[in-house]
């Protein structure tokens, strides 16, 4: 074989997908490891809290409190590098994204294993659950974080680069729709519903549900009606059963495709209101941790 006459781009492209498939799989290895090892820290304190091999006051008890409250107060290492000019060569944002990630789940499960599940005094309590609401709302925020973003840290989607790959799609599935012209003029009016953006946090989601309601209905039906022409028109020019599923997987992966472009274009604009709202809640939840958390602090080592 002579790969000289094989184009240099298409040997790039190839090892692309190779590294990408590969990054993938070692990031879903590494999620899963990580969540084993977290669950497991979280098992072994709650089996002290039957027998008490460490306690809060000393010992490992008292340096998991110590270290997970660290890692708390370490969580604004990531604002703090996308917003200070000074940060702004230490590393990439994405490196600290991670290690913001690690340290909101690290964080809650060594005060979780210094308590053992115990409630303690009244401050303490206090501490334990503003640290279990941020917990929890940045679980929140991760999520809304990946539906406004190509994957956890991928490239923030774009409604013009989403309409653009839309575009390309539908130029793909002309032809097909030359079968079925109502289902051209079906799929066409959707787009143009799920294009409109409502003003407001209600009416988005109002708008949300209700285009995702008519995903559900008018997707199946035009596969259903296109298969069927399909069908019709594999018999008439004397195609073989392979022929025709061929082609009928081929459909079914486009419109696949088609309706996933327009759930993401239809997602953009309701997960970004959600994110600015969730902001505007997050930080106050998580001032309020700190300030909890030095008051637990201070009447542990003054009382």
């Amino acid at each position: 074989m002579n790969t000289a006459a094989i184009p240099a781009n298409v040997n790039e492209t190839s090892m692309d997908g190779v590294l990408s498939a590969w990054q993938r799989r070692a990031g879903l290895v590494t999620t899963i490891g990580f969540t084993l090892f977290s669950l497991l820290l979280l098992y072994m304190g709650w089996l002290n809290h039957t027998e008490a091999v460490w306690t809060a006051e000393a010992g490992w008890g008292y340096w998991f409190g110590i270290i997970g409250g660290s890692l708390m107060l370490l969580l604004l290492l990531y604002p703090m590098r996308k917003r200070l000019h000074f940060m702004s060569n230490w590393l990439t944002v994405k490196f600290w994204f991670r290690l913001h990630m690690v340290f909101g789940v690290m964080g809650p499960v060594l005060i979780l294993m210094h308590s053992s599940f115990h409630i303690g005094s009244l401050n303490g309590q206090v501490a334990l659950y503003s640290m279990l609401l941020v917990a929890i709302s940045g679980l929140f925020g991760r999520y809304f974080y990946t539906r406004i973003h190509y994957g956890l840290y991928g490239r923030k989607a774009t409604f013009s680069s989403l309409h653009a790959d839309s575009k390309e799609l539908k130029k793909k599935l002309g032809p097909l729709f030359e079968l079925q012209p109502r289902a051209k003029e079906m799929l066409k009016q959707y787009e143009k519903q799920v294009m409109e953006t409502p003003t407001g946090p209600i009416a988005s989601a109002r708008h949300w549900l209700s285009m995702r309601l008519m995903s559900a209905r008018i997707y199946p039906k035009v596969m259903r009606d296109l298969n069927k022409k399909l069908l019709a028109a594999g018999h008439r020019k004397g195609w073989d059963r392979a022929k025709v599923r061929r082609k009928q997987l081929r459909i079914r992966r486009m419109l696949l495709a088609h309706r996933g472009v327009l759930r993401q274009v239809l997602e953009l604009h309701f997960y970004e209101r959600l994110f600015a709202i969730w902001h505007l809640l997050h930080m106050p939840l998580f001032i309020m941790m700190v300030i909890t958390g030095f008051v637990h602090v201070y009447a542990v080592h003054a009382y």
